[in-house]
């Protein structure tokens, strides 16, 4: 903590200060019942998946919270694949329902707005399969 204070930075996990947009080097993906999805993102014609993005630091660290927040945004490929709604209160969670039938394959891309300094970050392809 001295070298970051010392060197004007900030810490890039919570329970500190927030980190700054440009610290969020890579996400993985959740489900409270699944487990991590990062790999492989398993739907079901007609259910709702709930997905939880994790921002990380380039050392690997969680990212608790950003100055500023984030906007967070699904793209899904084929377009057809899945859509994808914001959860209340849950900023960084979104429910995907697919209809589109069991076999077909896709990739969803994550988009994360900061508005704190305007940027916008894009990670993914991650594989989609329904199943």
């Amino acid at each position: 903590m001295v070298l970051l204070a010392a060197c004007g930075g900030s810490p890039p996990t919570g329970g500190g200060s927030p980190a700054d947009p440009q610290d969020v080097a890579s996400v993985r993906l959740f489900n409270s019942g699944l487990g991590e999805l990062t790999f492989h993102i398993p739907l079901f014609p007609g259910d709702t998946l709930p997905v939880e993005v994790r921002m990380y630091a380039a050392n690997g660290s969680q990212i608790m919270s950003v100055t500023g927040g984030e906007e967070l945004a699904f793209t899904f490929s084929p377009p057809t694949l899945a859509s994808s709604t914001p959860v209340n209160g849950e900023s960084l969670v979104r429910d995907i329902t697919t209809s589109a039938p069991s076999g077909t394959p896709g990739t969803l891309e994550v988009a994360l707005h900061f508005p704190a300094d305007q940027s916008t970050k894009t990670f993914g392809p991650f594989d989609v399969l329904v199943h």
